[in-house]
């Protein structure tokens, strides 16, 4: 009988990074980079089966080794530095389904480049998602920086300015409204996203309109694109 799969993780994991070699494998606190993510997919209570998405095979060699399974590699044109992350989940999701049945209702984007989410968060965003309905769900954390709503855009010719963003005092403060009436503002961090599988195999999107957020602090949203980035997850990981 085949597996019932009704969320899928996915774990994306190109081989081609230029920022640092082989950055999905890279070490990180004594094992390389995707064995963070795969470890707490791995433990997640409502995952029901979750792969390694790459083109390169020592990636796939090494994912296995720490318990993935990679059922496939993925075409070279798929792993490029420009592509979107659309056409690498539809690949995969028409690969599961015409070679081993599975046809899953959401899909979990876990990134290895975030290597500190757990698998709590994983079951925390999908619980949300699941138990309110929603089409999409998003890592988010507090903006700590200074607020969007204290920002302006620049019209054509330069000069005019015109506020990003407009709060209900704005007709009497303009952009000089004190702190404590502005609305917080979140951030998408990337470290776990899930979205309802039509909306990516019917409407060519990576998510649904009616979305939702789940906290993770912000000390654990370190995206690792460059060595800043390595260094400060090895911090972290000192720290903690």
């Amino acid at each position: 009988m085949e597996k019932d799969v009704k969320i899928i993780g996915i774990i994306p994991a190109r081989g081609g990074s230029k920022s640092i070699p082989h950055k999905n494998i890279v070490d990180l606190g004594g094992k390389p980079l995707i064995a963070h993510t795969i470890e707490m997919a791995k433990k997640s209570k409502l995952l029901d089966a979750f792969i390694v998405s790459t083109d390169d095979e020592k990636i796939a060699e090494v994912a296995r080794k720490y318990g993935a399974d990679v059922p496939f590699l993925r075409p070279k044109e798929l792993a490029e530095d420009k592509t979107p992350d659309l056409p690498v989940f539809q690949h995969a999701m028409t690969w599961l389904k015409e070679n081993r049945g599975w046809n899953p209702e959401i899909l979990v984007h876990l990134r290895p480049t975030t290597p500190f989410k757990t698998a709590e968060d994983i079951d925390g965003l999908l619980s949300h998602m699941i138990q309110g309905k929603y089409d999409s769900a998003r890592s988010t954390h507090l903006w700590t920086g200074k607020s969007p709503y204290k920002s302006m855009l620049k019209g054509e010719d330069g000069v005019t300015l015109k506020p990003l963003l407009v709060t209900e005092h704005y007709d009497r403060l303009g952009i000089d409204v004190p702190r404590q009436l502005l609305p917080d503002v979140f951030v998408i961090n990337g470290v776990v996203d899930a979205t309802r599988t039509h909306f990516i195999v019917s409407e060519n999107k990576m998510w649904g309109p009616h979305m939702c957020g789940y906290d993770i602090p912000e000390e654990r949203a370190i995206d690792i694109d460059g060595y800043d980035d390595l260094e400060k997850a090895k911090e972290y990981l000192k720290k903690f």
